[in-house]
Order: structure tokens, then C-alpha cells, then sequence
């Protein structure tokens, strides 16, 4: 920037200060009593000052490896180069929501007056960031998670009201096995449609409490679920184990009618998981993850007792039942590590990082580095912590818009919970925290 722009916009801002405390007739002027005439509003020159030109510095689209290449590549190669475009896209939408101008427009509105201030954000950057990042519409997604936890409460509710008649006739164990994991099935879609409903639900007494909101509710939910999942197939393994050692030396028969119950809850199941696997909401995705359990329960809790029965060996059915427990304990074993690891803080995904380091380069030409960025989980979202350096002759106006205009940015990201941005006016400053 040269001299005369620079002393023109200095000139601008101490005018518009002084501006503001005296008459309205006062107008803006260069050294010498030049009066400013066809030129941009001060408002626009600030803007241009803090954020500079930040257009997009790379065509991220020339590097996309289209589908037919793709498909030429061995497994490997093609697994990076389809990893390598995920990324590139997620770049490409940064520059969308970055060349669209709206960190001029959030700066600008920050130099404006007005008494809704504390009721928005600026340049609406939260709606904004819908039409260029793959953000969820919350009013849309609440519904569909509404949807999606009715659907699968009136498949369940047929499914355990077969499966009880299923065990009356036949005892089977396997298919008691099946049956405790859609009475849990009950339990999951209880605690899910809980944490959801007090997920959306806000008065002023619950923001005044939960200040950052209550989305931690659903991994918790999930987690609790998956404690309770495992206790209860532990008592079905010890059972199954029991009746391979003690008997009755039976073989299970399974009639016609039960057959097709059994089928039905897979095919309703089946389709439970394709739906339910697409919404990205932890509470959703425990639906799907319970519905390819139950798809594969059903086909195993078929083909246990009929292969027992048909070759005699009465020992199958209790033994496909004990493998049918150790699988799903061990399927959710794993879902509970993984919530607790997001409950306590892990550090979040590569990948995820890379682009919030990008949108923070990219964001502002007063930025002069990034010193240090840290992303970790709370809950199923990211917290985000960003320390940039500035030129410490800012004004502390400058300095305040700049980074609060950042944090929102990064804040409007879809995996990002809350940001943190600290202003340095050197790199090689304190940490900022009391090592724990």
C-alpha cells in the first residue's frame, strides 16, 4: 500500500473519530484542506485497509483428478487422489466464502452503528456460509434426526412384538439374543429422541446454564447407550455359554412364519441403514451403526438355528448366540472409546486443521502469521484455538474487528463448535496458558 493511501485512510479514521463527537457538517480532508470528493465511503477504504485483496491465490480446480482417471489408478493410488479431492473441495469453498467479500462486509459493518449489534453477527456470515461450505440447515436437520427417530421406533416396535412371538414357539437362543437387542433398540431411540428434544429446546434459564449450548448431549446419550449395550449382550453371552454346557441337547426349529419375520426385520432394517448412515448428526449415525448390527443379528440369528437343525447339531444355536454377543459388544466397545475420546478432548481430524489453517491465511493481509492453531473435540464438534500475529501499530478497533471477524469465519465452518483467536504482535511470544 502506498503512502498517500496510507495517509489517506488515516486520515479517514481519525476524521471519521472526530467526525463522530462533533458537528455532522465537519467533513473529512487531506493535509493542505483538500476536501475528499468520489471516493469510497470510509467504511469500504477500512476494509480494504485491515483485509486487503484477498481473492483466491491458486486455481485449487485444475487440480482435481476427474472420475475416469480415477478409475484407471490401482486401489492405493486412487484411495490418495480421491483423499487429495476432498480436500482440494473443501480449499475451493474457503475461496467461495472468502471471494465473496463478506470479511469486507463484516468490517464494514463493524464500523457502523447500530442497537441490534448484540442480537446478530455481522454480514449474516452464518447464513452466508450456507451457500458456499457444506453446512447442514439446522431447521431441515432437526427434522430429518425427528424423522429418522420415529421411523426407526415403528420398525422396532414390530420387530420386538415378532421376535417376543418368535421365542415363544421356538425358544431359540439366538433369536433371544436378537430379541434383547431390539427391546435396547427401545432404550437407544428413548435416549436419542431425549437428547435431541433437549438439544433444540431453549429458554432463557437454559442459556443462562448451558451458555454454549448443550450439543454434547448427544455423544453423551450415545455413550450411555453403548455402557448399556454391552452389560446387557454380556449377561445373553453368559447365558448362551450356560445352555452350551449344561443343554437341553435340542435342535431349534424354525417354521415358515418365522422365517419370514426374520427376513422382514432385515430387509426394514436394511433400509434403516441406508438412510440413516447419510445425516451427519452422532445420534443419527448410532441408528445406522444399530442398524447394521440388527441386519447382521437377523441373517445370523436365521442361519444358526436352521443349520443346527438341519445338520443336527444342537450346540450351533447356543454358539451363534455367544458369537452374535461378543460381535456386538465388541462393535460398541469401540463406539464407546470413541465417544470418550471426543468427550475428553482428542485432537480433532488432519485434515479439518489443514482447512481452518487455510481459511485463517487466507483471511486477512494484516495478518502477518499463524503462530499456532489447536483443534480438539468437544463432543462431536471442534473447538478451534488460532494465535496470529498483527502489526502492533493497529488500534486496538482494528486489532478487536479483525480477529472477532476471523472467529466468526472460522466459526462458520460446519465441524467448528466454537474458535478462539488471540492477537500477538510478535511470534515469539508466551504460550498463553498454564501448561495442565
Amino acid at each position: 500500500m502506498t503512502g498517500v493511501t496510507s495517509t489517506l485512510i488515516s486520515s479517514l479514521i481519525t476524521a471519521s473519530n472526530t467526525h463522530h463527537h462533533r458537528s455532522k457538517s465537519v467533513e473529512p480532508t487531506l493535509s493542505g484542506g483538500r476536501r475528499l470528493i468520489n471516493l469510497p465511503n470510509r467504511h469500504e477504504l477500512r476494509a480494504q485497509y485491515l483485509i486487503g485483496n484477498t481473492k483466491s491465490p491458486y486455481d485449487w480446480a485444475s487440480q482435481l483428478v476427474d472420475e475416469e482417471q480415477l478409475r484407471k489408478m490401482p486401489y492405493r493410488r486412487r484411495k490418495f487422489y480421491k483423499q487429495q479431492n476432498e480436500l482440494i473441495e473443501r480449499y475451493i469453498e474457503i475461496d467461495g466464502l472468502l471471494d465473496s467479500d463478506v470479511s469486507h462486509v463484516m468490517i464494514q459493518q463493524y464500523s457502523q452503528e447500530s442497537r441490534s449489534r448484540r442480537r446478530v453477527v455481522p454480514a449474516n456470515i452464518d447464513e452466508e456460509g450456507q451457500l458456499y461450505l457444506t453446512v447442514d440447515a439446522r431447521d431441515d436437520y432437526s427434522s430429518i434426526v425427528t424423522l429418522c427417530i420415529i421411523v426407526n421406533f415403528l420398525i422396532n416396535v414390530f420387530l420386538l412384538a415378532g421376535k417376543a412371538a418368535i421365542v415363544l414357539l421356538t425358544h431359540s437362543m439366538s433369536v433371544i439374543a436378537s430379541l434383547v437387542d431390539s427391546a435396547l433398540d427401545f432404550l437407544c431411540t428413548s435416549i436419542i429422541w431425549f437428547s435431541t428434544s433437549m438439544i433444540e429446546s431453549s429458554s432463557a434459564s437454559t442459556k443462562f446454564m448451558y451458555p454454549v449450548g448443550r450439543t454434547r448431549l448427544e455423544p453423551i446419550g450415545v455413550l450411555i447407550f453403548s455402557i448399556i449395550i454391552v452389560i446387557s449382550f454380556f449377561q445373553v453371552a453368559v447365558e448362551a455359554a450356560q445352555r452350551i454346557c449344561t443343554g437341553p441337547h435340542e435342535s431349534v426349529q424354525l417354521g415358515i412364519p418365522s422365517f419370514a419375520i426374520m427376513s422382514l426385520a432385515v430387509i426394514s432394517k436394511l433400509f434403516a441403514w441406508f438412510w440413516c448412515r447419510s445425516i451427519n448428526s452422532s445420534a443419527v449415525q448410532a441408528l445406522a451403526q444399530d442398524a447394521m448390527s440388527d441386519i447382521v443379528f437377523n441373517l445370523l440369528s436365521i442361519l444358526f438355528p436352521v443349520t443346527g437343525y438341519f445338520f443336527n447339531i444342537w450346540w450351533l444355536d447356543a454358539v451363534g448366540a455367544l458369537c452374535l454377543s461378543v460381535y456386538i459388544i465388541r462393535q460398541w466397545v469401540e463406539t464407546a472409546v470413541e465417544h470418550i475420546r471426543h468427550l475428553t478432548g482428542v485432537s480433532g481430524d488432519a485434515v479439518d486443521k489443514q482447512v481452518i489453517m487455510y481459511l485463517c491465511v487466507r483471511f486477512a493481509e494484516s495478518i502477518n502469521q499463524v503462530t499456532s492453531i489447536n483443534v480438539y473435540h468437544a463432543g462431536d464438534r471442534l473447538h478451534v484455538e488460532v494465535d496470529i500475529v498483527v502489526d502492533d501499530k493497529l488500534t486496538l478497533r482494528d486489532t478487536h474487528d479483525l480477529g472477532e471477524a476471523l472467529q466468526y469465519a472460522i466459526e462458520t465452518l460446519p465441524m467448528v463448535e466454537r474458535a478462539y483467536v488471540h492477537l500477538d504482535y510478535r511470534h515469539d511470544n508466551f504460550v498463553g496458558h498454564i501448561q495442565r
